[in-house]
């Protein structure tokens, strides 16, 4: 069976939306949260001191500056996260999780693992690996804009 890449990428697309809803459904209702806000915090709780320049932040969560200026505004305002400047002699804006942010995402990320487990019961466990590099690919190929 042939898989053109059309179709392939709108059914990627809407796996995407429909695990999205979920999350955004569940992250609210239990934390406050969406889905692209975990996904902003999740990103700051990954990095080893809990801060990533602003500019590389953006970048990683395909978002413009200032829509990424917005969200931290929030996130500022919740408590959640907060901008600094860069350690010593690095002149960037840093985005930093707090340590309410750190809590909160203790208890999302365990909501958000349920959901997944969920989300992938059906697919073949061997495959995994293979799907998820497959994944890792997409998301870090940059393709020309046209």
């Amino acid at each position: 069976m042939s898989t053109d890449a059309l179709g392939f990428c709108l059914d990627l697309g809407r796996a995407h939306a429909s695990l999205s809803l979920k999350l955004n459904e569940d992250l609210g209702a239990f934390h406050g949260l969406d889905y692209d806000d975990f996904t902003l915090l999740h990103l700051l709780l990954r990095t080893g001191n809990g801060a990533m320049p602003m500019a590389e932040l953006a970048h990683t969560l395909g978002l413009p500056m200032s829509a990424l200026i917005r969200k931290m505004v929030l996130l500022e305002k919740t408590g959640l996260a907060e901008r600094t400047t860069g350690p010593d002699d690095d002149p960037q804006r840093h985005a930093n999780i707090r340590s309410g942010g750190k809590k909160l995402m203790q208890a999302a990320i365990t909501t958000v693992e349920a959901i997944c487990v969920d989300a992938v019961k059906s697919l073949d466990p061997q495959r995994l690996p293979d799907l998820h590099a497959a994944l890792r690919v997409l998301c870090d190929h940059d393709a020309p804009h046209a």
